[in-house]
């Protein structure tokens, strides 16, 4: 049985960013932007992955960051990962079978659910977030 392997399921290794400890951190490579390269302000579809043991969640990369790179806007008053991270797993996976049914579940890949990534941007003081185009 085949070893799971993310960019088997339209995922992009991020280059020079991971997780404490060596945990790889990918993006879901759904819209040109999505080049491997960590944008903190994107939102969008990301999974980890430390050997077999796998998160995937929909939102942020890493919302502290995001935080930090939003100086020109007054500070929100709401939770940044709160606001802005879903969590859909956290599980093991060992094998693109196992990936393939927990995908589907998710409607990763079959549906128009994480078709384009939002980005978040401050100007005139004020938070936006708008579609990618």
């Amino acid at each position: 049985m085949p070893v799971f392997d993310p960019l088997s399921f339209n995922f992009i290794r991020l280059h020079n960013f991971e997780f404490p400890g060596g945990v790889s951190v990918f993006e879901y490579k759904n819209h040109a932007a999505v080049s491997g390269e960590p944008d903190f302000l994107r939102l969008n579809l990301y999974l980890s992955k430390d050997h077999d043991y796998v998160t995937i969640w929909s939102g942020l990369l890493e919302p502290i960051f995001a935080e930090s790179r939003l100086t020109s806007v007054a500070p929100p008053r709401f939770d940044f990962y709160d606001a802005y991270v879903e969590g859909l797993f956290k599980g093991y996976i060992d094998s693109h079978e196992i990936a393939a049914h927990i995908f589907y579940a998710l409607r990763i890949g079959f549906s128009d659910r994480y078709t384009t990534p939002q980005i978040l941007s401050g100007a005139d003081n004020e938070l936006r977030c708008e579609v990618l185009t």
